[in-house]
């Protein structure tokens, strides 16, 4: 979820992302992570994305992301709500302006369904499926080109196989798939980029209350702060979606000392989060794992 503004803990009052790249040039602001949503009933952290890049490297201008809950009583969380659900569909993370890149891959957040509209390709939302990207302003314009896409799944299996793909990302533009995963290996936070990115490591699943954990088992620094990254999944997450992965019966045999291969899809870098080191989780179909 983004927002307009944002409460700056540091100044103790809320300010939009171009006046936080400008309190943060001038140091009153030092850090993208000292952020909370700005509504009086919540304290939802935020994360100030490309805060901290130098703006010739930057690909986007600094945005807001929530990473976190809302609390149950929080007016902006109520307002966002009723427009995801209207929306067409609230897992396609690529907008109008994301224009077709000839021999890219894009990345489908389509979570199974029995419901879905009909196919207007061979997979329409599948493993290695194709969809259809809108007419451009083009000499073909009129004619409907293919746009191929993978889901998460299908892309990890990919890179295991040491396939060579080209990723196309929302707003940025292309990155090759070697590049789109990031191993979890003793890095500080600094060292991360606020672009789409898949974390992965050996990490184990564990129960937790109202949840499962998924925790990295090498760890990452942040300053003094040095832990193992985790993401959470919420008993509701889980008994919306429809991923058999993630169903709680499976979960329940999988959360053991056993590792498994942790994939997570994230468009903001690892956070802290008091003690620890958190990887904020959207939902099941940003996150995946092999035994």
């Amino acid at each position: 979820m983004k927002l307009e503004k944002a409460l700056a803990e540091e100044l103790g009052k809320s300010i939009t992302a171009q006046e936080a790249d400008k309190q943060y040039e001038d140091g009153n602001i030092t850090s993208k992570f000292k952020f909370q949503c700005p509504d009086d009933n919540c304290n939802a952290p935020v994360t100030c994305a490309n805060l901290d890049r130098p703006k010739h490297k930057r690909k986007r201008a600094p945005y807001y992301k929530v990473v976190g809950d809302h609390s149950a009583e929080c007016n902006i969380a109520k307002d966002i709500e009723p427009q995801k659900k209207g929306s067409r569909n609230t897992t396609d993370i690529y907008s109008d302006s994301d224009e077709y890149i000839d021999h890219a891959i894009r990345l489908n957040l389509q979570p199974p369904s029995t419901k879905r509209p009909e196919s207007a390709g061979k997979n329409d939302g599948g493993d290695g499926g194709e969809s259809r990207a809108k007419p451009g302003n083009t000499p073909e314009s009129g004619k409907r080109k293919i746009q191929h896409s993978k889901t998460l799944s299908s892309l990890i299996d990919a890179f295991l196989a040491n396939e060579s793909h080209t990723v196309q990302l929302p707003e940025i533009g292309v990155i090759d798939i070697k590049d789109l995963f990031v191993e979890i290996n003793s890095q500080d936070l600094s060292e991360f980029e606020d672009e789409f990115r898949i974390y992965y490591g050996k990490g184990w699943i564990k129960k937790r209350k109202g949840g499962y954990g998924f925790v990295f088992a090498n760890k990452l620094k942040f300053g003094d702060l040095e832990n193992q990254p985790s993401t959470y999944l919420s008993d509701n997450q889980i008994e919306e979606g429809s991923f058999k992965r993630f169903k709680q019966s499976t979960l329940d045999k999988l959360a053991n000392n056993y590792p498994k291969q942790i994939f997570l899809l994230s468009e903001t870098t690892p956070y802290p989060n008091g003690d620890f080191i958190n990887i904020w989780c959207e939902g099941p179909e940003y996150l995946d794992y092999r035994l």
